[in-house]
């Protein structure tokens, strides 16, 4: 299959023209999608939506997350080519539906950025449960925040600017998205349950929104969720433990401060009193690597670690 005149989609990895003409393959923007929850329990769509000034350039959605058959795996990748020379403000939103592409929409991301010129740039917006019930669909069916004013997005559950500077974005390399791997179901995988099996709850610190670490020690960090959102271990009842593993060296995620103390984004704190029940820390080991952003976590929905070695 040849770039040129007409738009294409290959899946695991999506790909698709912002806009028909010579398209240049170095001047692009690769937008990676991924959730640190479960799907299809939590959500089972995701629509992407990119506009160019008020023109809807491209929309999709991709369903049947976490089937047999799914439409798409997670993190999922999908790249817009210039048709210019790159420098085209573009517009992004993706989101997280139920049921079908009108279904109610749990969480939206956005970005405002540009195609970069003579590079291949990576754009990471995950959908992740400290965003829960951050977008709706208005009555013309497109997607709006029901969180954050109009040029701001939710990051870990507090608005930020959406506006995001393409020439600070990273070079786009697979292996950092996949785990190492390729997006074909190589690559490794953060298994939340078993790696969490002896998690401990932590004393959190609201003041400062913080935990206690050990200065030299790599932990993980997980919230155990009131409403068994998130990645589900096999206990029944009151036994049974939801969480959402946490992204390390991230503000989206948690930070080691120098005396090894844990800062959590504030939003863990305000959510504390309904939708979180605990903060876990767990030891890394050898089958248990510390959890990054390039790391993503197993499930039938993920396009890492499901390849057999």
């Amino acid at each position: 299959m040849t770039r040129g005149r007409r738009c294409w989609l290959v899946w695991p990895a999506a790909i698709v023209a912002l806009a028909c003409g010579a398209c240049s393959a170095q001047d692009e923007i690769v937008v990676a999608i991924s959730t640190d929850l479960a799907l299809p329990k939590d959500f089972d769509v995701l629509q992407v939506q990119v506009f160019e000034g008020g023109d809807r350039k491209f929309e999709q959605a991709y369903e049947r997350l976490g089937e047999a058959d799914p439409a798409a795996r997670l993190p999922a990748t999908i790249g817009f080519y210039s048709a210019n020379g790159g420098g085209e403000s573009i517009r992004i939103k993706v989101s997280a539906r139920v049921g079908d592409a009108l279904g109610p929409v749990r969480i939206l991301r956005e970005a405002v950025t540009r195609i970069p010129k003579d590079r291949v740039a990576l754009l990471t917006l995950p959908l992740d449960f400290l965003c829960d019930d951050s977008g709706r669909s208005d009555e013309t069916g497109d997607v709006v925040s029901t969180f954050c004013e109009e040029g701001q997005t939710c990051v870990a559950g507090a608005c930020v600017s959406s506006q995001i500077d393409a020439s600070a974005l990273p070079a786009y390399s697979p292996k950092d998205i996949y785990g190492g791997g390729a997006g074909d179901g190589s690559g490794d995988c953060f298994d939340v349950t078993r790696c969490f099996e002896g998690g401990a709850p932590a004393e959190v610190d609201a003041e400062t929104c913080s935990i206690a670490g050990e200065r030299g020690a790599t932990l993980n960090v997980a919230l155990q969720t009131a409403a068994g959102d998130g990645i589900c271990d096999d206990g029944e009842d009151d036994d049974r433990r939801c969480l959402v593993a946490l992204d390390a060296g991230s503000d989206a995620g948690f930070r080691v401060e120098e005396d090894g103390r844990i800062t959590l984004p504030s939003a863990v704190c305000g959510r504390m009193a309904d939708r979180i029940a605990a903060v876990l820390t767990a030891p890394t080991t050898a089958a248990c690597a510390q959890k990054t952003a390039g790391l993503p976590t197993c499930g039938p929905w993920s396009a890492s670690g499901s390849k057999e070695p």
